[in-house]
């Protein structure tokens, strides 16, 4: 897939030495993510999570807070990890100590769940909260530095595919133990299911780190000149100056609004259309299985045709499915809605790993700090937009809910249609 003359493109710089490593890499990183995908399959934050939160509160809009910590919490350190990447002298170290600390908090949220859930279901809620968000927190810290690792190994012309081939052989891996993990579901009493899922699911994170730990990492190119400013400076400046990449993030916030439903499909089905616990195992399945195929098929488009183009699809499937939970509300048709979310989850996330990197390049500028002025200027949508969806569904039910994530659909779609083309290399294509 990768070639060893391919050129390299360090945190800073850019330099264009030959890339070392560049096949072994490649595999070893898709081999890393095809296994932190499988393990977290099962915190699946539009099934199993809010399924898990349903059992101690009745509330719609404490579900719909799941997503919402969850983004919130993974995309806000990302400036954190930005920073960090100008200290750092080796960015594999850095991601694996900072993924190890990141497990201990949900080695507690295990044990307090197993312990407190049925005695103390307000206790449990608090921790979980908690708990989940510093797990997610370590992982936004990562991110920037992960990214520009990619960055650094995987060539430019490649990236799409490269993330498109981690989501698709760790979804698919991970979409299959969960229909074996419906038997934990259904076959234990709240909450030892849950408990096996998320133990079985930190474990193969966990495991993850044995792939990060024999990365060939190149050395990380220093910027020479005079010092930079700090990190909020520089994301200012890049959101002041870089016309282009700000257009894209406000279409891109608008995305993120769509998804004010899709923590909703699970917990309808289970409180109004008879489906059990064991069901949405089945139903995380299919959204883990559609994302997964359709990342296969979105990295290969993207390396044909526009990144924005496949933004564009994501955005057109979200609103689908929300307009089919609205018209069609059965166990059945949830199936298919599942599926539609899956394939819009597979096109955000392949637009989402590749764009911001080509914008950087395209500017030579920092990779990690455009990662991370990219996910950290989303976050806030991503807050508001499950509560949103809460708040609607508690005040007019889960239809009016799907309506309006519907509308909202077709008002990102434009918004993403309309989006600046203007610079080829960040928005046509992968960098050539």
């Amino acid at each position: 897939v990768c070639s060893s003359d391919l050129a390299d493109h360090s945190s800073v710089g850019h330099s264009e030495k030959p890339l070392e490593n560049a096949r072994y890499n490649f595999t070893i990183l898709t081999f890393d993510g095809l296994t932190f995908w499988l393990g977290l399959s099962y915190f699946s934050p539009t099934t199993i999570l809010p399924l898990f939160v349903s059992h101690l509160s009745s509330s719609n809009v404490v579900s719909g807070a799941v997503p919402a910590v969850i983004a919130l919490s993974w995309a806000l350190p990302q400036l954190l990890g930005a920073r960090a990447m100008s200290g750092i002298t080796s960015r594999k170290r850095y991601i694996i100590v900072t993924a190890l600390l990141g497990r201990i908090p949900l080695i507690v949220m295990i044990g307090i769940i197993w312990t407190f859930a049925n005695s103390h279901p307000q206790l449990t809620l608090i921790a979980f909260f908690v708990c989940f968000a510093l797990f997610r927190a370590t992982s936004g810290m990562n991110t920037p530095v992960y990214y520009d690792l990619v960055g650094a190994t995987i060539h430019p012309r490649q990236r799409s595919t490269f993330i498109g081939l981690n989501q698709f052989l760790g979804g698919g891996i991970g979409a299959l133990a969960l229909v074996g993990g419906r038997s934990l579901l259904d076959s234990f009493p709240f909450p030892i299911g849950f408990v096996l899922c998320f133990g079985l699911g930190t474990v193969i994170i966990t495991t993850a780190i044995i792939w990060m730990s024999v990365v060939r990492e190149p050395p990380i190119v220093k910027p020479d000149g005079p010092l930079q400013p700090n990190v909020l400076t520089q994301a200012r400046n890049v959101w002041s100056r870089d016309r282009t990449f700000r257009r894209y993030l406000i279409a891109r916030c608008l995305v993120a609004l769509t998804g004010l439903a899709s923590a909703f499909f699970a917990v309808q089905a289970t409180r109004e259309l008879g489906a059990t616990d064991g069901d949405v195992a089945i139903y995380s399945a299919i959204l883990l299985a559609s994302q997964t195929v359709s990342t296969l098929g979105w990295g290969a488009i993207a390396n044909r045709l526009r990144l924005m183009n496949v933004m564009f699809a994501g955005t057109v499937l979200a609103g689908s499915a929300s307009l089919l939970a609205f018209l069609a509300p059965s166990s059945t048709i949830i199936m298919l809605v599942f599926a539609l979310a899956g394939a819009s989850m597979g096109a955000i996330v392949v637009s989402d790993g590749a764009l911001p990197l080509s914008f950087a390049e395209d500017s030579k500028q920092d990779r990690s700090l455009y990662v991370a002025v990219a996910n950290t200027a989303v976050s806030p949508v991503n807050l508001i937009a499950p509560l949103l969806g809460g708040a609607l569904a508690d005040a007019g039910g889960y239809g009016t809910t799907y309506v309006i994530a519907t509308l909202l659909a077709v008002l990102a779609a434009v918004a993403t249609v309309t989006a600046p083309t203007n610079r080829p290399a960040a928005l046509s294509r992968t960098l050539t």
